[in-house]
């Protein structure tokens, strides 16, 4: 877990102002963001393009108008593909991982100067939200799954206090089960109760640690919660049924935890999946390679068609009527895309920024949507899919998972630890001034 994480200092933003007038949505009561950690090659998912380097055996067919899949590597994914809008033409700033990732992460490009105080985009939304947070709620507003697998890691809350940050799960080790006996339980009573003596009998002394100490005191009373909370033993719950749905691999067991989260309705209100592994400079369709397209087009085909299928059916524990998709916005993409045309001197496609696909469901999304267009060989934009006539990009993104969530994204923090104003969405890209819109055109 990423429980360690919330050790370091934070400081809560207290000269706030709104940059712009815009209008949140607030359209979901919760984001799930699917990460394809490393860039899935664009080219044969979700804007196919034949071409020297497409691989024979993909069986390619129309889903509709615009739409080809391949029915070898989304065999189960065709099914749901209707639920989505899909955006063709993104344009990412960044076209190696560790910078693409903390962009994905951040919502802005890398600066080393004051990339220590640089929140994550949870962490940022666990802020906004806390004021909603209701008493019985003890799941951490901010959770991923297998982020320690990213370039960067799970970043931290940066400026903002600890208690906002990410809670971070390892899929292999929740995958053997978190459940806690009766002695489990009665020991971390017993040392709850010893660390409450220890800090009252040195209350004087360290409340000269001032807000270090209080950082820390919250984290303890986050963790004492949740382990004293039966519902964060049964969310880690996995049945057999759920393993031949989902499969086997670390993303089924993210996907049926983040689907878990989220149907428990304890607190947990932005869920960050990690698919890591998509890589494939080499070898990218070599069927007797150790890793390829094939072997992780499945398990995304397999675990990530599951959970849309049950977000879809489980009812919402707060809205009568609707279904936990009805009020999720669900949002899955890498950092950029892989090389157009013939593949390498290696038998695989290289990073590619110029184009790369998102797709959109849930939360009001028009399904079926299929916004902007590349030219034949998915490498140049030819209508940018939405009113601006420069390309989105990932902070477009952030802007509207802000704006679904009734989140001001003009909003800047002027009382930084280094004095810059933070914006949470930030209109300086690194080619300059960039629009910050939401991406509206996915609503129709």
């Amino acid at each position: 877990m990423g429980l360690a994480c919330a050790a370091a200092e934070g400081v809560l933003p207290r000269q706030v102002s709104a940059g712009s007038k815009v209008t949140p949505r607030g359209n979901a009561r919760n984001v799930l963001f699917y990460e394809i950690n490393g860039a899935i090659s664009h080219l044969e998912s979700w804007d196919f393009k034949e071409n020297a380097g497409t691989p024979r055996d993909l069986d390619v067919t129309r889903i509709r108008d615009g739409l080809y899949l391949s029915e070898r590597l989304f065999p189960r994914f065709s099914d749901q593909i209707d639920n989505f809008a899909i955006l063709r033409t993104l344009l990412s700033h960044e076209e190696v991982h560790f910078r693409g990732q903390t962009y994905v992460q951040t919502g802005r490009p890398l600066n080393l100067a004051f990339a220590s105080e640089i929140p994550a985009i949870g962490s940022v939304v666990a802020m906004e939200l806390e004021p909603q947070r209701r008493p019985a709620d003890t799941f951490p507003t901010y959770m991923s799954f297998n982020l320690e697998k990213a370039f960067p890691g799970a970043l931290s809350t940066g400026f903002l206090d600890p208690r906002f940050s990410v809670v971070d799960i390892n899929p292999e080790l929740a995958g053997q089960g978190a459940a806690l006996d009766e002695p489990a339980l009665e020991l971390v009573e017993e040392r709850w109760r010893l660390l409450s003596r220890l800090r009252d009998a040195q209350r004087d002394r360290l409340a000269s640690f001032e807000r270090k100490m209080a950082s820390y005191e919250s984290f303890y009373e986050a963790a004492h919660q949740l382990l004293s909370d039966e519902r964060w033993t049964r969310a880690f719950e996995i049945s057999e049924a759920d393993r031949e749905r989902y499969g086997e691999s670390d993303v089924a067991t993210s996907c049926i935890l983040a689907r878990n989260m989220l149907a428990t309705d304890a607190g947990t209100r932005y869920v960050h999946i990690c698919h890591p592994g998509w890589d494939h400079h080499k070898y990218i369709w070599d069927h007797s390679a150790k890793t390829n397209h094939y072997q992780l087009c499945a398990e995304f085909d397999q675990a990530f068609s599951a959970l849309i299928a049950d977000l879809s059916a489980m009812e919402s524990p707060t809205n009568p009527g609707m279904t936990v998709l009805d009020e999720t916005l669900v949002v899955a993409m890498s950092e950029f895309g892989r090389t157009p045309g013939a593949l390498n001197n290696m038998a695989g496609r290289d990073h590619y920024n110029k184009v790369y696909p998102a797709l959109f469901a849930g939360a009001g999304v028009q399904p079926g949507l299929i916004l902007g267009e590349t030219d034949s060989e998915g490498a140049v934009c030819l209508d940018t899919g939405w009113h601006r006539k420069e390309q989105p990009r990932i902070e477009n993104i952030v802007s509207t998972i802000y704006s679904a969530l009734g989140i001001d994204w003009s909003k800047k923090v002027h009382d930084t630890p280094s004095r810059r104003t933070y914006a949470y969405v930030d209109e300086l890209g690194a080619p300059g001034w960039i629009p910050t819109d939401e991406i509206s055109a996915i609503y129709g």
